[in-house]
Order: C-alpha cells, then structure tokens, then sequence
C-alpha cells in the first residue's frame, strides 16, 4: 500500500522476462548491454532506473556460472531462474512509477528480435 500524500520516496522493482525460449539463436543479453555495456548505460542514463541483466545465461563464462550456482549462496539465487532484466527506481511514488513505466517502453525495443 503506498501512502501518496506524503512525498516518501518508494522503491519500485519490476522484472522483465526475456523471451529466450521464443528465440533461441538471438543474443539478447548482447543486444542489451551493447558495445562495452553502453546501451545500458545510456539506457539507465535516460531513464533514471537502475538495470542488470539476470538469470541462467546472464553471466559470459557457462562454467562460473555453474559454479556459482552449485555453491548456494544467496548472491546467486538469480541463476536459477530464467533470463531476465530487473529494473528498480527510487523516487516519489507517481515519479517512480512513471520512470519503470519509460524504462518498460524502452526496454521492450531490445526484446524484440528484428531480422
């Protein structure tokens, strides 16, 4: 419940499902992060949210991520579920949901394959 009479700053974490299984020859997490990670950098830039690219098949290195996943720590609980982007904002609540709302049209150009 969010008390919006008071300009409380909120956090707002949304995660979007990359559809992987749909298209399984594309490099979205490549196509994500672009040329040294800066298309997401710009994109957190541009739309005051905070992204990372999470899940089975984030990490480059498949035998660290094994590893990572074998030793049960917590950090890497993500690697158990499927590939896909968190997006988080922390700001007054009409601004934070207005931010996750631009980052989800934003986001949502890079998740659809074109040819």
């Amino acid at each position: 419940m969010l008390d919006i009479t008071r300009d409380r700053p909120v956090k707002v974490a949304v995660k979007v499902a990359v559809p992987v299984r749909d298209h399984p020859k594309f490099n979205f997490v490549g196509k994500l992060l672009g040329p040294k990670g800066n298309s997401m950098k710009r994109l957190q830039e541009e739309t005051m949210c905070k992204m990372a690219v999470l899940g089975r098949g984030s990490m480059r290195d498949r035998k660290k991520e094994e590893e990572m996943r074998a030793s049960g720590d917590s950090r890497y609980a993500h690697l158990f579920e499927d590939l896909h982007v968190e997006i988080s904002t922390f700001a007054a609540p009409a601004e934070a949901h207005a931010r996750i709302a631009y980052a989800l049209a934003e986001v949502r150009r890079f998740l659809v394959p074109r040819n």
